[in-house]
């Protein structure tokens, strides 16, 4: 063993010591797509940011785990999400910069068992080993989850001690044509952490993929207890009152039959047609003969 591999492995033993305890990564369970792509560093670290439990810890959620899940909870760095169009880059820990390791891109398998020292050329996610700050190309950053682990072909492995890292690219799918507003103004696209993309989440009174329908019936338009149907006419949404049998009228205010003396009891009686009349309210009565004090 050579004087530098020797030196190499008293660092990561030291490393190994500082990282105490569970660590927790922070993350928001809901993210809102931003209009603007960021760049997102991730630290290439075993002294902090190395998770184990997949749900509890790295993805700070409670869930119940299916085996699958289970495979997964192995030392990892806090996995990241990106939307389609943000950068990555990767800085290495100061400590490996004069020894080197490779990245490389694995299956799923590979990220849980770690990989073996030998790759395929098109795997490696750099050109170089790691040393710095590097960019990964967006050809590794596709829609996805992409699994991607440390390799080097002499000292210690450190992908068992949590050098690999999950990292999931998201697309929008808010907007119905290219330049078409988000949500077409009528509410949030919203990603949960567990979403495979963004979508709309409607304002109450909205609906559709788009959130482009306008529910009208919630404007609660028809009165005296009538069920309200929404219509399609063309490209505008239109409603239609199904009244009780006493109430007439688009929204069910006219009542049927005709006015006679004394039939408003506290207000003025108009006919509308042949057959249905309203009641207008002197100040501080309702109800339908206006009987009832406010």
């Amino acid at each position: 063993m050579t004087p530098k591999t020797t030196l190499y492995m008293v660092v990561c033993f030291l490393q190994l010591c500082i990282v105490k305890g569970q660590t927790i990564c922070e993350r928001q369970i809901i993210a809102e797509w931003r209009v603007e792509p960021k760049h997102v560093v991730m630290e290439w670290t075993l002294r902090r940011n190395i998770c184990t439990d997949f749900y509890s810890e790295c993805w700070n959620v409670n869930k119940n785990i299916t085996k699958e899940d289970k495979n997964l909870s192995v030392p990892q760095i806090c996995p990241v999400q990106l939307q389609l169009g943000d950068s990555l880059f990767i800085s290495s820990e100061p400590s490996f910069q004069s020894y080197g390791m490779n990245l490389i891109n694995v299956s799923k398998e590979e990220f849980i068992n770690c990989p073996k020292t030998i790759f395929l050329e098109e795997q490696q996610i750099f050109v170089c080993q790691v040393r710095g700050l590097h960019k990964v190309d967006p050809t590794w950053l596709s829609v996805g989850t992409h699994y991607f682990a440390e390799l080097h072909k002499r000292g210690p492995h450190l992908c068992n001690m949590g050098l690999r890292l999950n990292v999931t690219v998201k697309q929008q799918l808010c907007q119905e044509t290219p330049n078409a507003p988000l949500c077409s103004k009528h509410g949030r696209c919203l990603s949960h952490v567990w979403e495979k993309q963004y979508s709309c989440h409607c304002f109450s009174q909205y609906s559709g993929k788009f959130c482009q329908n306008f529910n009208v019936c919630s404007t609660k338009p028809c009165h005296n207890d009538a069920s309200c149907i929404e219509k399609s006419e063309g490209t505008r949404n239109s409603y239609e009152c199904a009244c009780p049998p006493e109430f007439s009228g688009k929204n069910c205010t006219e009542i049927v039959g005709q006015c006679q003396p004394h039939t408003c009891f506290n207000g003025n009686c108009s006919n509308v047609t042949p057959n249905t009349f309203l009641c207008e309210c002197d100040k501080g009565f309702t109800g339908k003969h206006l009987r009832d004090k406010i």
